[in-house]
Parts: structure tokens; C-alpha cells; sequence
């Protein structure tokens, strides 16, 4: 069933590809014949309708708004050179398609800051690496034992760093490429020949390799490089390629170590559904206990669930991810100037191949997704793209044990959650992204950091800016950052937001014998934030605080305000100066928090163009809140940053390991309910003495109607049988 957040489909691509092309003015050229002169459609996906007419369609049963598609283009025909962005609609009975109408982003964009492509790529691999390989292929045999091309079983492999505009002349788009053994994994054998290379042109006859990095060594180009090389006026450097097996070098990921564990042949504990899913999946619909939810996985922006509802009400009407963003610093070229937003890459065409057991549980369920994208050669099916399961915390969601010779029982329940989880493969990193439904009608946001390193050749020089993790290997400190969006709608939406500041007082003790006693405290300073400005968020530990979105209209019958709170952990401090570099990219990153006017056009804080784009981002997040609009009862929208500064050690060799990297956020009651939401879940347990006044003696449990698993109690004895005649454990 079509609905205003399923994204668009195959058949409906093929009718936006079908009218685009009867436009004969565009020139349109299939992706796979495309070249960097050609024009492409980069990426189609659902343009999200007005907030205003989608909750007249889900709360009013109006009509369902006219479906319209975002499309991006490569304009490579016209001068100067541009991308522009279209709306094509409505769908099925496509009649327009115009370049989007709006003030809040550029819509006809540069094409020197165009995201990648295939149509790049091509004359990469065709043109540029063969001139430089041949180039220098005496060089680089003599130098680390491997050539590029031709190479039989010792072979290099480049990758590239694309330089932000921040550090070129205008209409420059320029890379540093940097060679690698072509290992498992090559971002941990890099070599240090490094070439920077123009690529401002439309037609790759003219790109130019400009200079090169060899040696610790920056040379005006390759000839000059290669001249002194010969005449022995350089120095050189002179590494071996790895003699070991691939199962043997301690950057693959196969079996190894002195002792392999576990020593007996059993197999790990594993979770697992008693009476099948307590969830639904219906399309991209998910219902789960109190909790329902429509998700969609967007191309440029990744992962989005719309229209979050507990119990009935909608908590949340978009809770997004928005940009990933990476920040290296090393002495080399290439890793110096390593500044991702990766949204370059697609995040919707690098979600997919979920592995049951590893990934996710065996018994999840497993979303494939349909998206349009040129890199992926058009529409492509995704397979195992999201996994939706329920799963057991193994931790008390509450508790209580009360003991002694009265008034003993025991109250908990377990943390059963419902988790929606996508994990996004970009060349060497996995973020693992999880969004979380407790019962207690709190909804938790995690991020961590998995897979392989970025590394650069070591030198002394390169001390300051990383680890040391193998001989010739140095990993550089760099900076994570994710970005969010998160639309609460408290009750509706009309709402404020607010800080409850703790603050610390001298308080006099009335009470006190003496009357100049007096003891320290914290109390509660409540702040209305009246304006976008004063409710951007920098965090400060000398001032916590609670951050509330609340509906100043909705109260509880003991004047509570009924609100939902935002809770933050794992925060980082943005080190780069403002407005410089490739910081005006991600000037969402300068705060930990910011709340804005929800607006229809201010949809993302990022673009794909970040990358490339500082000098003038496309997307810039800082305007949003330039003019300081009124934010008191008025439909609101919080953007998160969550970051974390990654010092890489030897143990995150040959992989980062999740362990102690979760970055979260919560979005939780506060004064919503009158009690804890939980209290109506049959998961919960009590037990009771059966004499009151012997409470050692023996108790009952009671499930509330909720069978009992002896699956695998095998030779010991159910909760029940345990404290039948003797409760002793417990009340003791």
C-alpha cells in the first residue's frame, strides 16, 4: 500500500526516467554509457510532502498527498557546468518536472562539488592510474615490491582523498590518489606514494597528475620525481611486500593466535523467539506492544522513521539520520587533507548484506529495499538492507526486591525492546545504527563504530598525529561525528522548549538550633527558550541540564506539563575554528543541540555535496538558525550530534571494536504518563511469600497468563519450583 512516506518504486522510476527523457533539451544518458561530459540522473527518491497536509491524511483521513520525486541531474552540457535539482510529479500521471523552488539550499549547484560517480570513476581506473603507473613503474617495483596493472600476485591498489573547495581556487575539484598494497585490508597497508591529480575538467584528456608525495618528499610533479630518482638526488624508500600467507597477515580478519577459543566445541548462548515474532511488519509498517512506526530508507540521507506512535499518540513525526561526517589530521597530504561527509557515498546504496547471527539475530526479519541510483548502475534491489527483531537486554527495565520478616516481595521486568537496524558499509568504516523501542515509552538512538583504519605510511613525523600499529603503519587520531533529526511533537504541535538547569545554592537551615547553619544543594532553574538562537545547545558540565519539549497546554491534574526529554550521551567538542576550512560544511556540528521552526524546506541539516562544498555549502545548517525565529508553541525540530575523538591503538587491529563506542540519544517521557508505561506489560513478574509473616517458607510467582518456558531448564528446576518450599534466596 502506497503511503506518504514509501519511498519510490520501481515502476514509478521507470515513469520519472521515461519523462525525463522525453525532454530531448536534457540529453539524458543511461549511467552505465555515461561519461563526466554527459548527463545523468544521479539519484531519484521521494520528495517528502508538506508536514501540515501528511498529518491532514493520518489525522483527519484527508487525501493523501500528491506523490513528487526529488531528482538529482548532472548538467554537463550546459556553461558553466551544473547539478540541478528537480521535482518531477505528481506520480503515477507525471506532469512537470522543475528545477525545486527554494531559499533554504542551492538547487542548481556547481558541478565542481558534485558528489562521486561511476562516470569519474571510469577515466580513473582508464586514463589517470595507467599514465602514473607506467610511468613509474620501476619506481614503485624497486621501492615496495608491487606494481599497479600487470602486477601477477603482488599488486597495488589506490584509493583517493577528494580536497574540500575550503582549500582550492574557485572551480577546482582536485584529489590526492595514494597507492596501497592490495591486501586484506589495504587501508592498513599504505605506501607513500601519493599523487594530486585536477580533475576540474568535463573532459578527463585534460585532467592533470600535479604533484607527487614520495619519500617524506613533495616533488612539483611526476617527471621531476622520476628525473631525480634516476640521478639519485632523492631519497628512497625501500619496504617488501608481505611474504605471508593471507590467513597469516594481521590485517585479515581470518583465524589466528596462539591458543584459539573456545577449547571445547560449543556453540555460543544465543536469544530466540518461544512463540514466533510479537511484532508485525506490514510493508515498511511496524507495530510492536504500545509502539507503531512507518521507516524509510532514503538514498542521500539514510535511514528515517516517520510518525512514531506509544500508546496511540505521536511522540515523534521524523526521527532521521542525517550526515556522517570524519576528520582526520596526519603530516601526509593525502591524510591531512581527509575531511568525509559521507554522504557523498549514498547511504542508501551502502545498507545492505545484514548477516543472520552476526549482524542481527537468525530469527530477525530482514527488509530488502528498492533505490535508483546512477553508482549502482540505476534501480537496484538491496537485499537485507534492514533488520527489524525483538530481543531480551538481559537487564531489569525496573525492579524491587523487598526482604526481611514482613512486608517482602519481589516486582521486575525485563528490558524487552523492539530494535529497527541498519549498519552502512563506507570503504573502510561500519556504523552500526540502532533505534530502540523500550516499554517504558522511551525510544533510544545508537551509533557505533566498527570495521578498519584509515592509516598512512609512518615517519617520525607523523608522531603527533596517530599510532604507531605496525612498522611502516601509522593510524591517524580522527574525529567521528553523526548528525540527527528529530521533529517531537508533544501532544500535538504546539509546543516550547525548555532547560531545567541544576545549579548549586547555600541554603540556610531554618530548622537549625543555630541560625547561621546553613549546607549546600542543587535546585532547579526552569529556562524558556524563546528564540532559535537561545535554544542552540553547547554542552557544559559545570551546567547540566535536562532539555524538555513540552505542550504548555497539557497538563497533569498536579500541574506537571506534560513533556518529553531528550537525553544526550556521548558528546564531543567541534576543535576546528568556525568558518574555517572544511568546518562550514558541518556547521551543524558546532552544537551538541539545536532547536529550530520546523520548516518543510529545511528537511535536511547536510547534503551530498558536503564534501566538497565549504566555500560555499549547499546546505548551510548555521542559516537555519541565523534568523532566530520565535520558538515558543510552535511546531519544533531538534538536531543531535553525537561524536566521539578516536586516539586508534594496536588492539583495534586488525578491526575498531564496538566495545565502549556506543554513542546514544533518548528520547524519553518526563511527566507524560502518570506512571510508568511498563506497568501494563504481562512480561513482568512478582512473587509473593505464601505466609506473610514466614517469608522464608516458600512463594508464589504470578505471570499474568503468559506461558511458561522450560525449553531450557533442562536438569534445573523453573523459577517456580525454586521457591515453592523455600524462598530463603530471595527474602533472606
Amino acid at each position: 500500500k502506497i503511503g506518504p512516506f514509501t519511498e519510490i518504486t520501481r515502476e514509478e522510476t521507470k515513469l520519472i526516467i521515461n519523462f525525463l527523457k522525453s525532454n530531448k533539451s536534457l540529453k539524458i544518458t543511461d549511467p552505465q554509457r555515461a561519461g563526466v561530459s554527459s548527463n545523468v540522473i544521479h539519484s531519484i527518491e521521494l520528495k517528502l510532502a508538506p508536514k501540515k497536509k501528511v498529518l491532514e491524511h493520518l489525522d483527519n483521513k484527508g487525501d493523501l498527498p500528491p506523490r513528487v520525486a526529488t531528482v538529482s541531474l548532472f548538467r554537463a552540457d550546459v556553461i558553466p557546468p551544473i547539478v540541478e535539482e528537480y521535482e518531477v510529479g505528481p506520480l503515477p500521471g507525471i506532469e512537470y518536472a522543475r528545477v525545486v523552488n527554494t531559499t533554504a539550499r542551492k538547487t542548481k549547484i556547481p558541478f565542481h562539488v558534485r558528489p562521486f560517480s561511476m562516470a569519474e570513476f571510469r577515466p580513473i581506473y582508464q586514463r589517470v592510474l595507467p599514465l602514473v603507473s607506467k610511468k613509474a613503474r620501476k619506481l614503485l617495483n624497486e621501492s615496495y615490491g608491487a606494481v599497479y596493472g600487470n602486477c601477477g600476485k603482488k599488486c597495488l591498489k589506490f584509493s583517493m582523498t577528494p580536497i574540500s573547495s575550503a582549500f582550492l581556487a574557485k572551480g577546482e575539484r582536485k584529489a590526492w590518489f595514494w597507492f596501497a598494497y592490495d591486501l586484506e585490508f589495504y587501508t592498513l597497508h599504505p605506501l607513500d606514494f601519493q599523487f594530486l591529480v585536477d580533475m576540474s575538467d568535463i573532459h578527463p584528456g585534460k585532467w592533470k597528475v600535479q604533484n607527487v608525495w614520495y619519500a617524506s618528499k613533495l616533488y612539483p610533479s611526476l617527471d621531476d620525481l622520476l628525473e631525480k630518482y634516476e640521478k639519485n638526488q632523492t631519497n628512497k624508500t625501500r619496504v617488501s611486500y608481505p611474504q605471508e600467507d593471507i590467513k597469516d597477515i594481521p590485517t585479515s580478519l581470518h583465524l589466528r593466535g596462539e591458543e584459539s577459543f573456545p577449547r571445547l566445541d560449543q556453540e555460543a548462548p544465543r536469544q530466540y523467539e518461544p512463540n514466533g515474532p510479537r511484532y508485525t511488519v506490514r510493508g515498511n509498517q511496524v507495530q510492536y506492544m504500545k509502539w507503531q512506526f512507518t521507516y524509510r530508507l532514503s538514498p542521500t540521507v539514510g535511514i528515517q522513521l516517520f510518525d512514531v506512535r506509544h500508546a496511540g499518540e505521536r511522540i515523534v513525526y521524523e526521527l532521521s539520520m542525517q550526515e556522517i561526517a570524519v576528520l582526520y589530521t596526519a603530516h601526509n597530504p593525502a591524510s591531512s587533507m581527509l575531511y568525509f561527509a559521507d554522504s557523498a557515498g549514498l547511504f542508501g546504496t551502502r545498507t545492505r548484506g545484514l548477516v543472520p547471527g552476526i549482524d542481527c539475530p537468525s530469527y530477525a526479519n530482514y527488509q530488502d529495499i528498492e533505490i535508483y541510483a546512477a553508482n549502482n548502475g540505476g534501480q537496484r534491489r538491496l537485499r537485507n538492507a534492514v533488520c527489524i527483531f525483538e530481543q531480551n537486554n538481559l537487564m531489569p527495565l525496573r525492579r524491587h526486591r523487598a526482604y526481611g520478616k514482613i512486608d517482602s516481595f519481589f516486582g521486575g521486568l525485563l528490558d524487552n525492546t523492539l530494535v529497527l537496524r541498519i549498519v552502512i558499509s563506507v570503504i573502510n568504516y561500519d556504523y552500526v545504527y540502532d533505534f530502540v523501542f523500550h516499554n517504558n515509552g522511551a525510544i533510544e538512538v545508537k551509533v557505533a563504530s566498527t570495521g578498519y583504519l584509515a592509516s598512512g605510511f609512518y615517519t617520525p613525523a607523523e608522531e603527533p598525529y596517530g599510532t604507531r600499529i605496525r612498522k611502516n603503519v601509522v593510524a591517524h587520531l580522527h574525529h567521528h561525528l553523526f548528525h540527527f533529526k528529530a521533529d517531537i511533537d508533544v501532544k500535538g504541535t504546539s509546543n516550547r522548549f525548555s532547560t531545567w538547569s541544576i545549579k548549586t545554592e547555600n541554603k540556610t537551615d531554618e530548622w537549625s538550633s543555630r541560625p547561621n547553619n546553613w549546607h549546600s544543594q542543587t535546585k532547579i532553574k526552569k529556562s524558556l527558550k524563546q528564540t532559535e538562537s537561545s535554544a542552540a545547545y553547547r554542552y557544559n558540565f559545570n551546567h547540566p541540564k535536562y532539555l524538555l519539549f513540552s505542550n504548555a497546554n497539557k497538563t497533569d491534574n498536579l500541574g506537571n506539563v506534560k513533556s518529553y526529554r531528550l537525553k544526550i550521551s556521548g558528546m564531543s567538542k567541534m576543535k576546528l575554528p568556525v568558518n574555517q576550512g572544511f568546518e562550514p560544511s558541518v556547521s551543524w556540528s558546532r552544537y551538541q543541540m539545536a532547536v529550530t521552526k520546523q520548516k518543510d524546506e529545511e528537511y535536511t541539516s547536510s547534503s551530498v555535496y558536503a564534501m566538497w562544498d565549504a566555500t560555499d555549502p549547499v546546505v548551510n545548517f548555521q542559516k537555519y538558525l541565523d534568523d532566530d525565529e520565535n520558538i515558543v508553541d510552535e511546531d519544533l525540530v531538534s538536531w543531535i550530534t553525537l561524536g566521539t575523538y578516536h586516539i586508534p591503538q594496536t588492539e583495534h587491529m586488525p578491526n575498531t571494536p564496538t566495545v565502549g563506542g556506543h554513542l546514544t540519544f533518548l528520547i524519553t517521557p518526563f511527566n507524560y504518563y502518570s506512571e510508568d508505561p511498563s506497568m501494563a506489560s504481562r512480561d513482568a513478574i512478582r512473587i509473593d511469600p505464601k505466609d506473610k509473616r514466614r517469608p522464608l517458607a516458600g512463594a508464589n510467582v504470578t505471570r499474568y497468563g503468559l506461558p511458561i518456558d522450560r525449553t531450557f531448564y533442562n536438569d534445573t528446576m523453573s523459577l517456580e519450583e525454586q521457591v515453592e518450599h523455600d524462598s530463603e534466596f530471595l527474602f533472606f
